[in-house]
């Protein structure tokens, strides 16, 4: 078994085993919601407001945001490696098309799409540049490729002047966690299995080495993410100021990339 596939199976029973807790852990926190709307109105004014006629939901999971998807696209699919998570999907959302697939290998023809989003599950293929390759085969010419969020490795390094503010944020809720550990048991559950991180300048090369042409391309979340109601209540706003300046003037300094790339409608013959 070749790294890949290693990495694979393991993604795959990983999610396959967690399948109940899938929701609860990753979709219905506070920050998790206010940053699915504030995607979401993202990829709304990428699209311009235009209803596409097939939109591919890669790597779906139990259909979120596969279902919110049908407010831009006609016809909506969903592929993902996990069994358990989409028999949950297709229950909940008869009306989209599941199947199971891979990144690597879509089950779908070439030039099919009007859209391919993959939002936030990237990082557990371990096989971006051969995803790419796979959203550019099955989009059609003039498609869009939209990655909502995966993490940046630019992130957590020294000379990131918010890597320091993250440093702190950890530190201070340990030192909190550990005062309170006096008085209740915390029983932690790794909620997700092991992931890579991306150099924004290396995915921007595998883009156009595919043959996208980049519309928009940058990060967000420069200021660590906290459940606390005070933060919640005004992190929409925030994230927008963020996309307005942060975005513009470092662009490769958030913990999360957000991009937005075109198959051309010409391609190049040469």
């Amino acid at each position: 078994m070749n790294n890949y596939e290693e990495k694979k199976q393991i993604q795959k029973d990983y999610y396959n085993s967690t399948a109940e807790k899938y929701d609860h852990w990753h979709t219905e926190t506070a920050s998790a919601k206010v940053v699915d709307e504030w995607n979401f109105a993202n990829l709304k004014k990428f699209l311009n407001v235009e209803k596409v006629d097939a939109c591919l939901d890669i790597a779906s999971g139990t259909g979120r945001l596969s279902n919110k998807l049908l407010q831009v696209s006609k016809k909506v699919y969903g592929v993902d490696l996990s069994e358990e998570v989409l028999k949950i999907a297709q229950n909940k959302y008869p009306e989209i098309e599941f199947k199971i697939g891979e990144s690597v290998n879509l089950p779908y023809e070439s030039n099919f799409f009007d859209l391919v989003i993959i939002n936030g599950s990237l990082h557990h293929f371990f096989a971006m540049e051969k995803t790419f390759a796979e959203a550019f085969r099955v989009l059609k010419p003039g498609g869009k490729f939209v990655v909502l969020g995966e993490p940046n490795a630019n992130y957590h390094k020294w000379h990131n002047p918010f890597f320091y503010l993250w440093l702190a944020s950890r530190l201070l809720i340990n030192a909190a966690l550990s005062i309170l550990a006096t008085k209740t048991v915390f029983h932690k559950e790794q909620i997700e299995p092991d992931a890579e991180v991306f150099v924004p300048k290396k995915m921007r090369q595998a883009l156009k080495d595919v043959g996208f042409a980049i519309n928009q391309f940058y990060t967000y979340d420069y200021v660590p993410r906290l459940e606390a109601a005070w933060f919640i209540n005004k992190y929409a706003r925030y994230l927008k100021w963020e996309r307005a300046y942060l975005s513009q003037w470092l662009p490769d300094l958030g913990a999360a990339i957000q991009f937005m790339a075109v198959k051309p409608k010409e391609l190049d013959k040469n």
